[in-house]
């Protein structure tokens, strides 16, 4: 399931038509199984991102990311950025968010290297994230 919700995220990005100078943040709805927006990566919602990827952030240690609700958000940065965590050995190139109801946010970390992939258990709070920074946004 988890792959084939990143499919359908990496389909919607090879499909972006924005410009090349802007990064966009993808919101997936999961019980619609589909992207149903495509903003903008303002200052703003970048700052509110970093800021919860930040939020205490613990290497993920289940099997299972397969959510039954919420949101995917998928964010690939223009220019990497620099987390202030120690769990975030290199710079980060892009972000799916999985924001679940009543669930700590997780996020697959892909770095700007070689270093791969990681898996983070966020300390932050998806239903607030997803109240703050989507509804207003769908």
């Amino acid at each position: 399931m988890i792959l084939k919700i990143i499919s359908i995220a990496l389909l919607a990005l090879n499909l972006n038509l924005h410009q090349p100078d802007q990064s966009m943040v993808q919101i997936f709805d999961v019980q619609q199984e589909k992207v149903v927006k495509q903003i903008p990566l303002t200052d703003d919602l970048s700052m509110s991102l970093i800021g919860l990827l930040n939020s205490s952030p613990k290497i993920y240690g289940g099997m299972d990311m397969n959510p039954k609700s919420g949101f995917i958000i998928h964010v690939e940065f223009k220019n990497p950025v620099k987390l202030s965590s120690a769990v975030y050995t290199d710079l980060v190139k892009e972000v799916y968010l999985f924001l679940e109801p009543g669930e700590k946010p997780k996020s697959l970390i892909y770095y700007n290297t070689q270093r791969g992939v990681i898996v983070v258990v966020l300390k932050g709070d998806s239903d607030q994230f997803i109240k703050s920074e989507l509804v207003s946004k769908l």
